[in-house]
């Protein structure tokens, strides 16, 4: 992996956290529960840690591959989210989005390993 795709992965975690947190937030404000989603966010910045710390070591992985991955996790769970509003059944609707968030837990994992 090239420090640029690094660079690009860093980005792209940091702006999947702030959006894990407005998340949290819009459940707090639906009256949901949001404790979920809170212990996914404190997993990902463990991870950005992590991976700060690691930067300059060789990542073995296919950066192509990986933000691939985590765009589309990230493209099914934004839909998810945007269907919270109008959701019958807002559990189920938080419950895949947090499958959806451990997904892309678990990519970013295999770096820090």
């Amino acid at each position: 992996m090239t420090l640029d795709e690094k660079f690009e992965l860093m980005d792209y975690l940091i702006f999947q956290q702030s959006k894990m947190q407005k998340l949290s937030l819009r459940l707090l404000v639906l009256g949901e529960d949001h404790a979920e989603v809170d212990k996914r966010e404190k997993e990902l910045a463990r991870q950005l840690k992590d991976l700060r710390v690691k930067m300059m070591a060789s990542w073995q992985v296919d950066a192509t591959a990986l933000m691939a991955d985590l765009r589309n996790l990230n493209d099914l769970a934004q839909r998810r989210v945007r269907q919270l509003q109008d959701a019958q059944d807002r559990v189920a609707k938080v419950a895949e989005i947090v499958g959806f968030i451990d997904r892309g837990l678990a990519a970013v994992a295999g770096i820090v390993a």
